[in-house]
């Protein structure tokens, strides 16, 4: 077949995985889409507001066994093209689990009165068995990616999705007369139970897939599995963080400005809660992208891994104005016609920007971790993070900004993180050699 035509079966391949991830990306995230509608109709403002706060915490909870492992065993399963990533991924994660549930058990109080509003424990104890469940869900869609199958991941977050929306939605119907805390805790014991049921359908996918070398160094392997993970980990937690921190700091500066903490939490969740899951639909394609995108980056060298670099690169760019553009068009049909809160316009008009940095950051990300750049980006992404935290702490409180002080202080706090990766993955480029 010659260079050339490996090169282009290559890529065909590349995009042939990411259109079947984006395809059950739309599915998945249309279903969750709907879901959030329905859950924001169903809980008010209030609901959604302590729910917001709890998810935060989940997503800081998750993270170490989430974040960057998925790329780590997919990157080592692509070199290696047998299962020893998956088995030292999973010993990883039940190690962290055994670790992490407890200490999150007896934190879990403490941890609601640092978000200021104690309705969030029972959505911080429902949420316990899901940092096993989803860490080893990473591992094994961690490890499709890998070994070039996007079908497995796909069909079991179908599954969770579909799960989620019944099973929240039954329970929001079955017991309408729940105090505001417990409601707001239903959706996360839906996704507790679907999560397992996703686990389920890829391990039975998979059993025959998993035979690992019996010489393998597993201890070696988790090492490195952690070395791969950690950089990407770092930046997740730091995000993650931010959105903790910004989610229990917006209502007390909220307050500070002249409104009522009900009117503050109530501001916090129709943002958080309403429109970012709408700014971060391009994610459903850059998503797809940047999982398999980081193994093929690991596979090509030179002028491969630059052209491979452009076309990603160029294809988040799209997506993400096209998405932008759609927040600013859509604007007043998804604050009247969807959600139903007429306020939520100029909250969309003025968030549409940050659609296009969230996509182009995710290529970005994935990007580096294919080049093995993870832990440079550390810096750029901690800056940018403080930078945030910074603007929020003194633009939310100012009766004349208030949440639109908070947008514009993610806007500059998320562009100034892209600017710097976007550098670092330019100079990573430059030196790249070029195979003999």
């Amino acid at each position: 077949i010659g260079p050339w035509g490996c090169g282009r079966m290559k890529e065909h391949k590349i995009w042939r995985q990411t259109a079947v991830l984006t395809c059950a990306n739309a599915i998945t995230r249309g279903a969750g889409f709907v879901l959030r509608v329905v859950l924001s109709r169903m809980l008010g403002a209030q609901a959604m507001g302590v729910m917001t706060l709890s998810h935060s915490a989940h997503m800081l909870f998750i993270t170490p066994v989430t974040a960057g492992l998925p790329l780590a065993v997919s990157r080592i399963t692509a070199r290696h093209a047998d299962a020893r990533a998956l088995r030292a991924g999973r010993s990883l994660v039940l190690r962290a689990s055994a670790v992490l549930i407890p200490l999150w058990l007896l934190l879990a109080p403490l941890m609601a009165y640092a978000l200021g509003d104690l309705r969030v424990l029972p959505s911080l104890w429902v949420f316990t068995p899901c940092l096993a469940v989803l860490g080893l869900s990473a591992v094994y869609n961690g490890f499709c990616y890998g070994l070039g199958r996007a079908w497995p991941p796909a069909l079991s977050e179908m599954l969770e999705q579909a799960l989620r929306f019944l099973l929240a939605a039954g329970l929001l119907l079955t017991l309408p007369q729940a105090s505001v805390a417990w409601r707001a805790a239903m959706p996360g014991v839906a996704t507790s139970i679907a999560e397992a049921a996703g686990l389920v359908l890829i391990l039975s996918l998979l059993r025959r897939e998993t035979a690992s070398p019996p010489d393998a160094d597993y201890a070696a392997l988790r090492r490195e599995l952690w070395r791969l993970s950690l950089p990407l980990c770092g930046m997740r937690l730091l995000s993650t963080a931010l959105r903790a921190l910004s989610g229990a700091m917006i209502p007390r500066r909220l307050v500070i400005s002249g409104l009522t903490l009900a009117q503050a939490t109530a501001q916090l969740g129709m943002f958080q809660g309403m429109v970012m899951p709408v700014l971060m639909a391009p994610g459903i394609f850059t998503g797809a992208l940047a999982m398999v995108g980081a193994p093929a980056m690991a596979r090509v060298e030179g002028a491969a891994q630059r052209r491979l670099a452009v076309r990603l690169l160029s294809s988040a760019l799209i997506c993400g104005l096209g998405g932008m553009a759609a927040v600013r068009i859509g604007a007043n049909i998804l604050a009247t016609w969807v959600y139903n809160e007429p306020e939520l316009a100029g909250m969309f008009i003025l968030s549409a920007p940050l659609t296009l940095l969230f996509a182009v950051q995710h290529a970005v990300n994935a990007l580096l971790s294919g080049l093995g750049e993870q832990r440079q980006a550390l810096t750029p992404a901690l800056a940018g993070s403080l930078l945030t935290l910074a603007l929020l702490h003194r633009w939310t409180a100012l009766p004349g900004a208030r949440i639109a002080g908070a947008i514009r202080a993610m806007q500059l706090g998320q562009s100034a993180t892209l600017l710097s990766t976007l550098g670092l993955l330019a100079l990573a480029l430059r030196q790249s050699k070029t195979p003999d």
